[in-house]
């Protein structure tokens, strides 16, 4: 149901690229985003809008660089391990194998679920152990998931993409321990990126501990707009180093976030509509009169 919801809507945001200004003559480059809701595009309230990915698409189509863009691997709430099992599905392997470049968010949904959040008191805890044991069973994971990837395609340009602080409304006490432990997530992905030839993008000196601007709601993790350019840009330092900066100005011409409400209701709808009426047992024709046989009939006999 979750993976039908958010295919619902690939025609508003799988594009979003699409609706800004574009430079033509595409060079090429197939685009494919996995992971979770940062490449999915979240919102801080329940909604799904554009996320750093469209925007590293659209900054690709204005270069006239961009043939294809899909992110239809992205799905809020995945884990690393939900990110692999995707792979075994034959939809999936064909847009890895058909990709040139590959962005990659997965990792904060091992860990931030262990970690506590009061955001009415601004207290963030967690424990130690468990903690650990997810972030070994991630790298565990990243190694898996690079080598999947590289067995269905050999070629394409990986980047997996760091995390940021998410919590920067919690007291400053609060902050350095968890700051700490997303320290060494991106380490790992950072680690094993490097492993396999892939490239690491860091994101967390963008946004800093502080940063309650770009995460503006505090009960959420998620980036305003302001967030995902932020990530956009970090892509565009990694990859094409010296490139122009995705300006602030592109944020106006986006299309609106959608909220979770109205897709759920949407696909609710679409649901019904494909649902098929059963079947009525066929009547048996009955004899016609002569008169009858002489008419033109404007509509068939049975319905």
């Amino acid at each position: 149901m979750r993976k039908k919801l958010f295919l619902s809507i690939a025609a508003v945001f799988l594009m979003a690229a699409s609706l800004l200004p574009l430079n033509t003559e595409a060079a090429g480059i197939h685009y494919v985003a996995i992971g979770d809701s940062l490449a999915a595009g979240q919102t801080p309230y329940k909604e799904i809008g554009a996320s750093y990915t469209d925007l590293i698409a659209f900054a690709l189509q204005q270069k006239g660089q961009l043939q294809s863009f899909s992110k239809q691997l992205a799905f809020p709430g995945y884990s690393t391990g939900q990110v692999i099992d995707q792979l075994d599905k034959k939809e999936a392997q064909a847009l890895i194998r058909k990709a040139d470049l590959i962005t990659i968010s997965a990792g904060a949904n091992d860990m931030l679920p262990l970690i506590q959040n009061d955001s009415v008191r601004g207290m963030l805890s967690y424990e130690a152990i468990p903690v650990a044991f997810a972030l070994n069973g991630m790298r565990k994971n990243y190694i898996k998931l690079f080598k999947e990837i590289r067995q269905l395609n050999r070629h394409a340009e990986i980047y997996a993409m760091g995390y940021y602080f998410p919590y920067p409304h919690a007291k400053e006490e609060q902050k350095r321990s968890v700051a700490d432990q997303l320290a060494v997530l991106n380490k790992i992905i950072e680690q094993e990126a490097a492993r396999t030839g892939a490239h690491f993008v860091p994101v967390a000196h963008r946004f800093g501990n502080n940063a309650d601007s770009l995460v503006p709601n505090p009960a959420d993790v998620h980036p305003a707009p302001g967030g995902y350019l932020e990530m956009a840009n970090s892509f565009i330092q990694a990859y094409a180093p010296g490139s122009p900066m995705i300006p602030t100005s592109v944020l106006s011409q986006l299309p609106a976030p959608v909220p979770f409400a109205k897709l759920q209701k949407s696909q609710s709808s679409h649901e019904a509509r494909e649902e098929k009426p059963k079947k009525e047992k066929p009547r048996k024709p009955q004899k016609k009169t002569a008169l009858q046989e002489g008419k033109r009939c404007k509509v068939s006999a049975y319905m």
